[in-house]
């Protein structure tokens, strides 16, 4: 009888013990956000992702941009809602790059624009890809 009743104090224990672990413990999962058919300029205005929640303070960002026909260098900036620059980086079609993104905090929303770096080989560009603030 004394070990069944040791048995079921330790089990509560170790349940408690658990979830109260388990409760200290915060995972934050990063957004991912894609863009499709996007298509950006060298003369006009950015042309902006929908917004993304950070995950995580002092993490860098990331833009992965398709293979699409063309070598379009893309100028990609990321912002937060009240259009204050937080980071970027300027890429070609096909690569992915990471940039930092100072005084961007857990859990605001930031949006990623998107325009043609140079003035060459035409007008405008389309593109597709995907970005998160968080590179991991």
């Amino acid at each position: 009888m004394k070990i069944v009743k040791i048995k079921k104090i330790l089990a509560s224990v170790m349940a408690v013990a658990t979830l109260s672990t388990a409760g200290a413990i915060t995972a934050s999962a990063r957004e991912i956000g894609e863009f499709e058919d996007f298509t950006v300029t060298y003369s006009g205005n950015e042309k902006f992702t929908s917004y993304l929640t950070k995950a995580v303070t002092d993490r860098d960002g990331v833009v992965n941009l398709s293979n699409d026909t063309g070598s379009a260098w893309i100028t990609a900036t990321m912002k937060n809602s009240n259009g204050v620059y937080r980071g970027g980086v300027t890429l070609q079609r096909g690569t992915r790059e990471t940039f930092a993104t100072p005084n961007a905090l857990a859990g605001y929303l930031y949006r990623l624009g998107l325009r043609k770096t140079n003035n060459t080989g035409g007008g405008s560009v389309t593109i597709t890809g995907s970005w998160s603030p968080d590179e991991y």
